[in-house]
């Protein structure tokens, strides 16, 4: 649910604004509106602190895996130091990486004209008067050269020809690109090249060596990010002449009880109000825990709803986990999915786990009901579990098409008559309410129609009082105005394009079907191209082959439903339900100043600063 919001703001005098801004960190419920925020020097370089530290943590992170048993521990005790050391390693490492490039180069030419080689003695020829060009040929372009010039040929055996033009004038060419001549020795280059490889190994493994400081950077970075969120807020509030500073912010009515008790404590002067503006107010959605397991999901696709919209976390759950079933629609994908959360346990957040648990479970549950196991018909028909289907959805050897359809159509109307029942709660007090029976009468006339014109089944009789019935209610209450004709005409109006909408809505839900029995159907096309005839006839060689083809046919097949879950699964319940219950998603979530809980001590450039711990 949304929890309700208060804007409140918060007085208190010029010399106590850090103490205020440490208070208010440690309460870590006000979200802060940054009144007035002007360039400010020390705000730019915290940034940059910040951001020099995430990147530093970034690099040390990329070599954690690659960490050897042998390392040296470097004793250091100024994280910045620290973050300045790792980050100088990229300029290093790049000009190191430079460096080969150029000396590569070298000892390949060095490779292709010989190691013994003097660059010294083309010099002497030129001083003599005598001049040596380098050319790497084709064969081909060695047959057109002309007669005229003294050639060299050294190699004919390569794809590309060493050529050597001998002349005694210096602007004498060939008209094909010259060879350069190295800038060192061939000793040295071998020289300088197992140096700059040996200085970069040096790099790679200090930074390996400084994966153990990863936590400590880390606990560095927050403290950084505190002191970044209190500059910010600190010059974000407004003066008021001269000697008494203000904030803006938003508070959920469940803590107000602490902030006033912690604003009488410090004196501060305070005004709580309702907010005046609903689409300035941040959203905090609060859920029980069973409810919360769908956070991660939208998290991932980075939607709030509205302060005053609809929470739809739970109906998303609910009817994702539907949609995930259907759509995947394999017990033995889902027994995949469960193995592999349980194998990774310890790496997923407890939503995360909870989450892929119901899903899996949803789907291995739709699997076992409709018989599909990797898509194998041989495994549907084994006597026990073929006791289990239900011939309806079964996805194999039943004729169900016209009932799948059916029973998408269908779950696509009850979904769309939830949405609109919670419009009409919403709207219990307005006449609104009563636009949305009328709402609801018409999404399931659309349903009948739909399987009139999709499924060839004769439309009741009766149906048509669901369009009257629905356009009267709709066209009478779905607009407050104070001049009734005019809403009235609004309504009527607007009522053709949206039972068009309506309509194209309801056949959308026939995806679950569609993509659910493409799923199966590819996994069954797998089987039979990799094992046409099973396996009775197959050595251990084959059964290997055999296995690593299932292995990647399934592999793709399980992406390419996940991939459809993300788009029909989540594109269901954004668009249609949310659509039909007038959710638009333009909120922004709910983030409360808060510093970090942590009483880590760190010498900084030869001055302490302390983390200080926030749960007193």
């Amino acid at each position: 649910m949304i929890v309700r919001m208060k804007e409140i703001l918060l007085f208190t005098t010029t010399g106590s604004v850090d103490d205020t801004i440490v208070q208010l960190g440690q309460l870590g419920a006000v979200d802060i509106v940054k009144i007035d925020t002007p360039a400010n020097e020390t705000t730019e370089r915290r940034v940059a602190a910040v951001q020099k530290t995430e990147r530093a943590i970034s690099l040390l992170k990329a070599h954690l895996l690659k960490k050897s048993s042998n390392h040296t521990k470097y004793s250091v005790k100024d994280p910045k130091q620290l973050v300045d050391r790792i980050l100088l390693t990229e300029a290093i490492r790049e000009k190191c990486t430079e460096s080969l490039n150029e000396l590569n180069q070298q000892l390949e030419w060095y490779k292709t004209w010989g190691e013994k080689v003097n660059i010294k003695d083309f010099g002497y020829l030129r001083e003599k008067g005598l001049y040596l060009r380098l050319y790497l040929l084709d064969k081909d372009q060695i047959s057109q050269l002309d007669e005229k010039h003294d050639i060299i040929i050294l190699d004919k055996g390569k794809s590309k020809i060493p050529v050597v033009l001998v002349s005694q004038s210096d602007s004498e060419r060939l008209q094909y690109k010259e060879e350069q001549l190295p800038d060192l020795p061939y000793f040295v280059v071998k020289k300088r090249l197992v140096r700059k490889e040996r200085q970069l190994a040096g790099v790679t493994r200090f930074l390996e060596d400084q994966t153990e400081n990863i936590e400590w950077l880390e606990k560095y970075h927050a403290l950084l990010k505190d002191q970044l969120e209190m500059e910010m807020t600190s010059v974000g509030m407004k003066t008021i002449e001269g000697s008494i500073k203000y904030l803006k912010g938003y508070i959920p009515v469940n803590v107000i009880d602490k902030f006033t008790d912690m604003a009488e404590k410090n004196h501060w002067g305070y005004h709580i109000s309702e907010p005046e503006n609903p689409e300035d107010v941040p959203v905090y959605i609060k859920n029980p825990k069973w409810i919360g397991i769908i956070n991660p999901v939208m998290k991932f696709i980075d939607i709030v709803p509205g302060y005053k919209e609809v929470d739809v976390s739970i109906y998303f759950l609910v009817a994702f986990a539907l949609f995930f079933a259907m759509l995947v629609g394999d017990a033995g994908y889902g027994l995949i999915f469960l193995f592999l959360t349980l194998l990774f346990h310890k790496k997923l957040s407890p939503q995360m786990r909870v989450l892929i648990y119901v899903l899996s479970g949803g789907t291995v549950i739709w699997g076992v009901l409709s018989g599909t196991y990797f898509g194998s018909e041989y495994i549907a028909d084994l006597p026990f579990l073929n006791s289990l289907v239900i011939p309806e959805i079964s996805s194999f050897g039943v004729d169900n098409m016209s009932f799948m359809m059916h029973f998408s159509f269908l779950i696509g109307a009850i979904h769309l008559t939830i949405a609109h029942s919670i419009r009409g709660v919403q709207f219990i007090n307005s006449t609104k309410a009563v636009s949305e029976v009328g709402w609801i009468s018409l999404v399931w006339g659309l349903f009948l129609i739909t399987e009139q014109l999709v499924l060839g089944k004769t439309m009741p009789e009766w149906a048509i009082w669901l369009f009257i019935g629905g356009a009267t209610l709709v066209a009478l209450f779905s607009v407050d105005s104070k001049n009734f004709f005019k809403s009235m005409l609004v309504s009527l109006a607007n009522l053709p394009l949206s039972l068009i909408s309506g309509f194209s809505d309801i056949v959308s839900y026939v995806r679950l079907f569609a993509v659910g029995m493409a799923t199966a159907a590819v996994a069954s096309s797998f089987n039979n191209i990799i094992l046409p005839e099973g396996i009775a006839d197959l050595g251990i060689l084959g059964l290997i082959m055999a296995a690593i083809a299932l292995l990647l046919g399934h592999g793709l097949n399980i992406a390419l439903a996940l991939m459809a879950v993300m788009v029909h699964g989540i594109r269901l319940n954004m668009l249609e339900f949310a659509g039909h219950l007038g959710v638009q998603f333009s909120g922004e979530a709910y983030k409360p100043f808060k510093l970090s809980d942590s009483n880590e001590h760190f010498q900084v450039g030869g001055l302490e600063s302390v983390q200080k711990k926030t749960n007193q």
